[in-house]
């Protein structure tokens, strides 16, 4: 018996640990759904901000430093354009991201899609009532288990044509899906639009804002959001144990 045992015991495979065999079941810390506003009010410039936006992000070492400290050390992303009247497209399916190698080819997806410009003619009114359902939908169609779910809104206006954004936010956050949101203002619409989105888009435990004032620090914005979205995650126990 003692044998068997033995035996039995040198079959196991050796140094597995709990994280390892989440990735195996295909698990991830966080997936993000990146919603881009793509209505009229914005122009080819900050258009072109927001992609760069991303691909800057996936290729920083914070980024990377950002997933690898997370309990599965993975995460699953996708992004997504909208502007009103149903148009919407989709940037980039969802990747898993788990290494600077992964998140590199991240990246040359969407240097890919920018270089080859987007296919659908968007509308000249903004919903972002349908900006938020968009996302949602886009997640449920995510291929792996995530200890949690975020929306991440893009834009530089509020709603003009659809439902009330708060109604979209909240059938969302019943789904246990945190909506967070990055302006680009400038002057006035600063305090406008911070209003907006916080009354009536974010949502959600841990949610939060941050304002872009300028193409150029787009990048550097969308950085500090996603890495402080995986701070946040773990700050309240998003991890698994």
């Amino acid at each position: 018996m003692r044998l068997i045992l033995i035996l039995i015991m040198c079959a196991l495979p050796i140094g597995a640990t709990s994280a390892d065999q989440a990735q195996d079941r295909g698990q991830v810390d966080v997936a993000i759904v990146v919603s881009y506003d793509r209505s009229e009010s914005i122009d080819r410039g900050e258009a072109d901000a927001q992609i760069q936006g991303l691909i800057h992000t996936l290729r920083h070492p914070r980024f990377h430093t950002a997933v690898a400290s997370g309990y599965f050390k993975r995460i699953a992303l996708s992004a997504i354009a909208w502007s009103s009247f149903a148009k919407q497209e989709l940037i980039m399916p969802w990747m898993q991201i788990g290494n600077a190698q992964d998140a590199r080819m991240a990246a040359i997806w969407l240097e890919k899609f920018r270089d080859r410009g987007e296919r659908t003619p968007h509308g000249t009114q903004t919903d972002v009532a349908w900006g938020i359902k968009l996302a949602a939908e886009q997640m449920h169609t995510l291929p792996w288990w995530a200890s949690k779910k975020v929306i991440n809104m893009v834009g530089d206006g509020i709603s003009n044509i659809g439902r009330i954004a708060s109604i979209a936010r909240d059938e969302t956050v019943l789904q246990g899906i945190t909506i967070n949101g990055l302006v680009m203002a400038r002057g006035k619409g600063i305090r406008v639009l911070s209003a907006y989105y916080r009354r009536e888009v974010i949502g959600g435990p841990t949610a939060f804002l941050q304002l872009s004032q300028s193409n150029d620090d787009f990048a550097q914005a969308m950085l500090r959001k996603l890495t402080l979205e995986m701070v946040r995650l773990r700050a309240l126990g998003g991890e698994a144990g």
